[in-house]
């Protein structure tokens, strides 16, 4: 095993310490009782122990549904669902295999892709099957927890959750392997969705008596990943980073409202002729966000408003770095096809900014405070709807080639 990142615990009993003897399960070599089963019912049995307040106070609480919740991806290990309707998917892995340790984020995030493409009738359904029980078994699980809840709301509440892909995905393993901390900078390459995902070590300690101490505690989670907008300055397309906008990102609740209806709005009504390209998530803020090749975050697809200018579009953002701009640099290349092939007038940001960031960008103006006029809404939705066909049409497949 690597040098843990914690110290060998001490247990003091009668004014006695005993120092507690680190126990990776994946080591004991063919135990029945101690194995991913193991670690799986430990967090299914006493939720309470995950350390998910360290990871996104939005799911704490969380109380458990089932185990082995069939999907289409494969049965992930478990289900549990918070009082105000948050589904968190366990899937525990021991750290023992580096293939699995490797897999199973992407596994986990089948789980989570497939989950979103569900409404609570699917869930419902087999969440039933997965316990045996009649009835809307997801509510009366989540009401056995004490809360006084209202159906119609949580039934509700569930099924917004599925939409946007709102889930806490937690992996949880019996220790930590060489390299398996790097993992979490795998998990910011999906940022389009609205998941939490961490990963959680349940270190096991043995004492002598042969009893078992569990110190369960996070060894990774994703953090937000700084995104981008478009502002125009001097009659003149630049690209800020999120964090530096301003109150654009600072709406009240009622703008907020209004960016999560009208993105639900274009997203439903969005049909791509690239079947493989990933959704973009409604937000309540003024972009979002699809994936783009390479994996890792390195490019990314959004369409945004920027109401104080009136204006809305799309952009291809590039991350800084030696392959963001190489990538960029390949596609300036061919430039002039590109632009024959997208069909709309395009700005080509070549010069890095201060941190490095690339863009291609196709837009409209409609004049301050217009964007959100009722009168233009349709307009921007056709408008929206083909660009972003059009930029995934044109520039995923090159992406592709390139990052191949």
């Amino acid at each position: 095993m690597a040098n843990s990142y914690y110290s060998t615990p001490l247990l003091i009993e009668n004014g006695t310490p005993e120092a507690l003897s680190r126990l990776m399960v994946g080591d004991l070599g063919g135990s029945e009782d101690l194995n991913e089963d193991y670690i799986r019912n430990l967090a299914f049995d006493h939720p309470s122990c995950l350390p998910i307040n360290e990871i996104d106070t939005g799911y704490r609480d969380p109380i458990s549904v089932c185990k082995e919740l069939s999907t289409p991806a494969g049965p992930l290990d478990a289900l549990m669902v918070t009082p105000n309707g948050r589904l968190v998917i366990i899937e525990a892995k021991l750290w023992k295999n580096p293939e699995a340790r490797r897999k199973v984020i992407g596994q986990i995030l089948d789980y989570a892709k497939e989950l979103k493409r569900w409404g609570y009738e699917d869930l419902q359904r087999e969440v039933a099957r997965a316990t045996g029980r009649k009835g809307n078994v997801l509510y009366e699980i989540a009401r056995s927890g004490g809360s006084e809840l209202d159906e119609s709301s949580f039934v509700d509440t569930i099924s917004r959750s599925l939409r946007r892909g709102q889930f806490l995905l937690l992996v949880i393993g019996d220790g930590i392997k060489e390299g398996a901390a790097s993992i979490a900078s795998f998990l910011q390459q999906t940022g389009t969705s609205e998941y939490t995902l961490g990963m959680v070590e349940m270190a096991l300690y043995s004492r002598d008596n042969g009893s078992l101490f569990v110190q369960p505690r996070v060894l990774a989670k994703t953090e937000i990943v700084a995104r981008s907008i478009f502002e125009i300055r001097d009659e003149r397309i630049s690209v800020d980073n999120e964090e530096n906008a301003g109150d654009e990102f600072s709406e009240e609740d009622e703008n907020q409202k209004w960016y999560q209806d009208f993105w639900t709005e274009l997203l439903e009504g969005l049909s791509l002729d690239d079947p493989q390209q990933p959704m973009a998530n409604a937000t309540r803020k003024g972009n979002i966000f699809f994936t783009m090749p390479p994996s890792g975050g390195q490019v990314w697809l959004s369409a945004f408003f920027v109401q104080a200018k009136g204006m809305v579009g799309v952009y291809l953002r590039f991350a800084s770095g030696d392959l963001g701009e190489r990538l960029f640099e390949s596609l300036m290349e061919d430039k002039d096809a590109i632009e024959e092939e997208i069909g709309l007038p395009m700005n080509w940001r070549a010069e890095p900014l201060a941190n490095k960031l690339l863009s291609i960008s196709s837009y409209q103006s409609y004049g301050k405070g217009e964007a959100k006029n009722p009168e233009n809404r349709k307009e921007i939705l056709d408008f929206l709807s083909d660009a972003i066909n059009r930029y995934v049409n044109v520039f995923r497949p090159r992406l592709k080639r390139l990052s191949e």
